[in-house]
């Protein structure tokens, strides 16, 4: 079965778009919405997230505005993000930001009374639930990524659903053949869950471990031989997320109390990564050689690349700061065994109390 076919069942849903990455198809489909309601020009971003979503709304000609999070559970502060929204919301982008699910109800009621779409970003979340419902199928469209450290570690390539038909069938992605660079990618990327070289795979000059804010990026559709290795793959989706999930259940158990993110009720994480909240200041190296890792340096609103394209330069976001400074990622990839995980369970708390 093709591959967006193979999806849409997964999903439930009745139609699937794929392309070379997540923010190919989030820029896309901004700047359809954009063609279709002129007058609107922000989006509003997680104040804390990947910066290719900043870099799609950038890409699109929309001012980014971001709203800020709660750091205990990584969801939306809901009264900052009602004080953003207005009538020049184009649309509202919500995150499942490490798989764990947010709950959307409060951000769509926002967003449509504004006229706004509401975009769920599930490129970490692919497989996860939240109330029994699939996380990417309860917005008004779904974003999946299947980057390096996505729940489906493809290297490259992304999807995108949604329940607008006429806005999907506006979006229209360059043809490419499937490149050499792109296998590459993916064969480091499963080079990279070995933990004796974690940091070789890095170093290569492949964009392995970058967070680097870049809006010039190519916009094409998926390959046909990525796209023959997501449907190969596809099949395995629920194994890796059993396991991710028994390790961070380990991490869960072990960890010392009130590191570890709060999980909204009746919700199915899928972890890619976990994330814990241990406080500020580089790795120490042997936490480094076990997969440790800061994630994102810097909220949205402080980092500088990003802000020459935001709305408003004065707004503030103190929860995403916090977690920006706060928060490393430990990892939950087949790589990782139960043993593994107990040990780095401990070496977090030896260094960390």
């Amino acid at each position: 079965m093709k591959f967006d076919k193979a999806l849409c069942r997964f999903l439930r849903s009745d139609k699937c778009i794929l392309a070379n990455s997540g923010r190919s198809l989030l820029y896309k489909l901004l700047s359809v919405r954009k063609s279709f309601h002129a007058d609107c020009n922000e989006v509003l971003v997680p104040g804390y997230t990947c910066y290719s979503v900043a870099a799609a709304v950038a890409r699109a000609g929309l001012a980014i505005r971001p709203y800020d999070l709660a750091p205990n559970t990584l969801s939306p502060d809901m009264d900052a993000l009602r004080k953003l929204a207005s009538g020049r919301t184009l649309a509202i982008i919500v995150q499942h930001l490490f798989g764990i699910p947010t709950p959307l109800n409060e951000v769509r009621e926002v967003a449509h009374s504004m006229g706004a779409i509401l975009i769920e970003d599930a490129a970490q979340a692919l497989g996860g639930s939240l109330n029994g419902r699939l996380l990417g199928t309860d917005g008004d469209f779904g974003l999946f990524s299947f980057g390096r450290g996505k729940p489906l570690p493809l290297g490259s390539g992304g999807a995108l659903i949604g329940s607008d038909p006429k806005m999907l069938e506006c979006m229209r992605l360059n043809t490419r053949s499937a490149g050499i660079m792109h296998f590459a990618v993916s064969a480091a990327s499963q080079a990279a869950s070995k933990p004796c070289i974690y940091g070789i795979a890095e170093k290569l000059p492949l964009g392995l471990g970058e967070t680097v804010f870049e809006p010039e990026f190519e916009n094409l559709s998926m390959g046909s031989l990525m796209a023959r290795l997501g449907a190969r793959s596809l099949e395995y989706l629920s194994a890796l997320n059993t396991h991710r999930n028994s390790i961070a259940g380990i991490y869960r158990q072990r960890l010392r109390e009130g590191f570890s993110i709060a999980l909204p009720v009746d919700a199915k994480p899928v972890y890619p990564r976990y994330p814990l909240l241990i406080g500020p200041g580089p790795i120490p190296e042997e936490l480094r050689i076990l997969g440790v890792r800061r994630m994102y340096p810097k909220a949205i609103a402080d980092e500088e690349s990003i802000s020459p394209f935001l709305a408003d330069n004065s707004a503030a976001t103190p929860g995403a700061a916090q977690i920006a400074l706060n928060l490393a990622t430990l990892p939950t990839h087949k790589g990782i065994s139960e043993p593994l995980a107990s040990h780095i369970a401990r070496t977090v708390n030896r260094y960390y109390s």
